[in-house]
């Protein structure tokens, strides 16, 4: 990967990768992860479901991720993931998802999948899954 390119990638589920907990991944989604997997980069799966719950539906998708973590306040896990993997690009459909990768420092991009709409004064969105090795790769913006 290019030097400028993330090191790490950390993910919001619900809404993000799934719709809801128990639906399919959205179109797109499992391909995506799996070759960023295999291509090397980790991919960290972090959400504001209890543990359990959250381990048992990425699990229920047979989505390979390096971590998991259920948690209320997303920015410590962030953080924690910055100072262990380097600058990182967090992924998420919620403003505790951007709250959290701003607390820690790090870029978001925002899921508008499936009608969702951008938050205020945010620029960095993807209305596909197709669109984020884009957003890695060449650190390019996905607009329209």
């Amino acid at each position: 990967m290019p030097p400028s390119s993330p090191t790490f990638l950390a993910i919001d589920w619900n809404g993000t990768v799934v719709p809801i907990f128990g639906c399919p991944v959205y179109a797109g989604a499992r391909e995506v992860l799996e070759d960023l997997h295999q291509a090397g980069l980790p991919i960290f799966v972090v959400s504001c479901a209890t543990q359990g719950q959250i381990e048992r539906d990425v699990e229920r998708t047979g989505l390979k991720v390096d971590g998991i973590f259920g948690c209320g306040d997303k920015g410590p896990i962030f953080s924690d993931l910055r100072l262990q993997h380097g600058v990182g690009l967090v992924l998420g459909d919620h403003p505790a998802d951007r709250r959290g990768a701003e607390s820690a420092g790090l870029p978001f991009f925002q899921a508008c999948l499936d009608g969702q709409i951008a938050f205020p004064g945010q620029k960095e969105v993807f209305r596909h899954w197709r669109e984020v090795p884009t957003l890695l790769l060449a650190g390019r913006t996905a607009e329209g």
